[in-house]
């Protein structure tokens, strides 16, 4: 909140966002999550490519949509 207040730019927070449910209480302070590992492990869980990918879908679709799921004032 001390950071909106300061700036008008948006905001986004990182660091250990895994789940949809991370990520919807992330926007409810935040403009942006940034996720990195999460989808690196994602990636990295299987050596059949096509899976890998998909695996890494299904997480941005889940962490999508979880901060989609706030509504903002």
């Amino acid at each position: 909140e001390r950071i909106k207040r300061a700036t008008d730019i948006p905001i986004a927070v990182g660091f250990g966002i895994r789940t949809g449910k991370q990520a919807s209480e992330i926007a409810e302070i935040a403009d942006g999550a940034v996720v990195g590992t999460a989808l690196i492990e994602k990636m990295a869980s299987s050596s059949d490519k096509d899976v890998s990918v998909q695996a890494a879908l299904a997480l941005a679709t889940e962490l999508s949509a979880g901060m989609r799921s706030v509504t903002k004032n």
